[in-house]
């Protein structure tokens, strides 16, 4: 009887187990005893997991036990034989999960560690060393006290330029035409021939000037111009801002050479997009003050090329260069990322329930919603509890369907945030988790956000099985 019993000791505790029992799984661990002559074989593996697994020889279903954590069950798992499409699906929705978390992390670790490891130069001159330097200083504004200078100069110099165009719009910083403004945008034979004329057409002209003129004219002013009228939609930017523009302008386009120069690869330079941005920014400063110089009339005018000037403001994202090193904003950037479905699953239901209520307000209250766009239009603002005003439903029956738009874009957002949410919160404990470990080990500042090995998909890697067995 003996003979047809084998006993498997796992950490000290002793477990008899028939031979029918361990056969049922001929290619697992325990499978292949049933061949051993031995009476006793022993294994230092922990007993929680065991205890699941010879339960699966015993009943046929494999649980995992809730209490060990799910990467050491899967490690257990490929030690005794089996993978994750053994375990029954109450347990592998979990597993999947988890499995799936510690891919998004890797990605995660993966990215954001290549952000800050720059390729290995050998800095054989004083040339690359300088480079290298340059290149540190700029990209890294923490690692040095000198690169906290320069950044703190850098963002300084972005929210001033940012600050000229916003304020350049406010009348309060605007002026009309003098003279010389005149000169420069008519030209100087234009100006001259038609000098009088400009004066009296001028709404700052002096009444001794009109005086002077009509009566060498010896005609009225309306007889003077005729047909003849000055621009009304020309004004003269502060002459301040423009000087200081220029000096943010110069200083750009150094820093931008200076990058392009010394950047360790200009394929990984320009898969970014915040340089992109930069590059665009710098060629619309340039651009614009090379057409006001060619065509001296467009600096004072409202034209197409305020679009040039409009795309100066994106010099502000390059602040978030500063997110790499900031723990919360790195994470809600790959959160984001790693959110993409969630997000686009959100945005296909608002899109849903606000085409189907705003085409049904419409029909309810066509005197109030002219077009289903606008219904539509409705539908996004209540949906998203905005509620500005603009159009608003008039009759009973509208009403009852704004009511009704406005708890589905409730539960539309509260079915869809936390997924977003809860990405975040599990990157951000990670990050914070092991950034604080890396400060109390007086390491070098870097991004690892996570100390678990990330696991592929399937089965382990077999060299990380710790062979125990006797």
């Amino acid at each position: 009887m003996d003979d047809y019993i084998t006993t498997v000791n796992v950490s000290g505790r002793r477990f008899e187990i028939g031979r029918d029992v361990l056969s049922r799984f001929p290619d697992s661990t325990l499978g292949r005893l049933t061949s051993s002559t031995q009476k006793e074989v022993f294994f230092q593996r922990p007993t929680a997991v065991f205890k699941s697994v010879l339960g699966y020889h015993q009943t046929g279903h494999l649980h995992l036990p809730a209490s060990t954590c799910l990467g050491a069950v899967q490690e257990e798992l490929e030690f005794w034989g089996f993978n994750m499409d053994d375990v029954e699906p109450c347990c592998r929705r979990a597993l999947n999960g988890f499995q799936r978390q510690q891919h998004e992390v890797n990605e995660f670790q993966k990215g954001a560690t290549l952000a800050f490891i720059e390729p290995n130069r050998e800095s054989t001159s004083t040339f690359e060393k300088v480079r290298n330097w340059i290149w540190k200083v700029m990209d890294r504004p923490f690692s040095s006290n000198f690169a906290k200078v320069y950044f703190f100069i850098s963002c300084l110099v972005i929210i001033t330029s940012t600050l000229l165009i916003v304020l350049g719009t406010l009348p309060q910083f605007k002026s009309t035409l003098m003279k010389e403004h005149w000169r420069e945008y008519f030209g100087e034979d234009y100006f001259e021939e038609f000098y009088d004329k400009i004066r009296l057409a001028d709404e700052e002209a002096d009444d001794e000037d009109v005086n002077e003129i009509t009566e060498r004219y010896n005609k009225t002013i309306d007889d003077i111009l005729g047909n003849f009228s000055l621009p009304k939609d020309v004004h003269v930017k502060n002459e301040n801002f423009e000087v200081v523009g220029y000096i943010c302008t110069v200083f750009f386009t150094l820093e931008l050479l200076l990058r392009l120069g010394c950047c360790p690869s200009l394929v990984r330079f320009f898969r970014s997009l915040l340089n992109i941005i930069d590059v665009l920014a710098v060629i619309a400063a340039l651009g614009k003050i090379l057409v006001e110089h060619v065509s001296v009339a467009e600096k004072f005018k409202h034209s197409h090329l305020d679009i040039l000037e409009g795309m100066l403001v994106l010099r502000v994202l390059r602040l978030f260069h500063l997110t790499k090193h900031i723990t919360g904003a790195r994470v809600l950037v790959y959160a984001f990322k790693s959110s993409f479905s969630e997000v686009g699953f959100m945005a296909l239901l608002i899109l849903i329930t606000s085409t189907v209520f705003g085409t049904l307000v419409y029909y309810v209250d066509s005197d109030r919603m002219q077009t289903i766009p606008e219904g539509c239009w409705w539908a996004v603002i209540t949906m998203t509890t905005v509620g500005y005003g603009d159009v608003t439903p008039s009759t009973a029956v509208s009403k009852g369907v704004g009511v009704l738009c406005a708890c589905m874009g409730i539960l539309v957002l509260a079915i869809t945030m936390p997924l977003f949410v809860n990405n975040f919160i599990t990157f951000y404990s990670i990050a914070k988790e092991t950034s604080n470990k890396a400060q109390t080990t007086n390491t070098e500042q870097q991004v690892t956000f996570s100390t678990v090995h990330p696991l592929k998909h399937g089965v382990l890697d077999p060299s990380k099985k710790s062979e125990g067995s006797k």
